[in-house]
C-alpha cells in the first residue's frame, strides 16, 4: 500500500481544520467555536483505489499545521518527508493574502515541491463575504 505525508498550512483561522475533518472524514469534530491548532494535529486515513479501481490503495497521514508564527521553529519538523502540501487562506481576510507568499515560500519552493504537490484553497467560512460576488480562484 501506498503510503503519503500531506501538509495542510496556512494562516490562522483560515479553514485547515475544517478542511483536514472532511478530508479525513472526522466529523466528530465539526462545528463548536474556534480552537487554535497548537503545533500540528495528525490524521490518518486510507484512500482505497488511488488510481482507479486496479490501483492499490493509499495510507495518508495529513498533518494538520497550526497557523501562528509562533511555531515557525517546527517548520523545518513538519516538512521532513512530506509528499504534498496544501495552503490554505480566508481570502476575505486581507492579511491572508498577504501571507500565501511567506507560506508557499516556507512549504513548497524551500523544500523544491513539484506543481502537481501543491494545491493553493481560498476557504471562506459559510455567511461569509458578498453571495453576490463571485469566489476569486489563485493558481501558485
Amino acid at each position: 500500500m501506498l503510503k503519503a505525508k500531506v501538509l495542510i498550512v496556512g494562516p490562522s483561522e483560515c479553514g485547515k481544520t475544517t478542511l483536514a475533518n472532511f478530508l479525513a472524514d472526522a466529523t466528530e469534530n465539526i462545528g463548536g467555536e474556534y480552537n487554535p491548532t497548537q503545533g500540528v494535529r495528525i490524521l490518518e486515513f486510507e484512500c482505497p483505489n488511488v488510481n482507479g479501481n486496479k490501483g492499490p490503495g493509499c495510507e495518508v497521514e495529513l498533518w494538520d499545521c497550526g497557523g501562528d508564527h509562533k511555531f515557525e521553529s517546527c517548520w523545518p519538523a513538519l516538512m521532513k518527508d512530506s509528499h504534498g502540501v496544501i495552503i490554505v487562506f480566508n481570502s476575505d481576510i486581507p492579511s491572508h493574502l498577504k501571507e500565501i507568499e511567506i507560506w508557499h515560500n516556507n512549504f513548497i519552493q524551500q523544500q523544491r515541491l513539484l506543481d502537481k504537490q501543491s494545491l493553493l484553497i481560498a476557504h471562506l467560512k459559510p455567511g461569509s463575504g458578498n453571495p453576490d460576488e463571485n469566489p476569486i480562484s489563485v493558481s501558485v
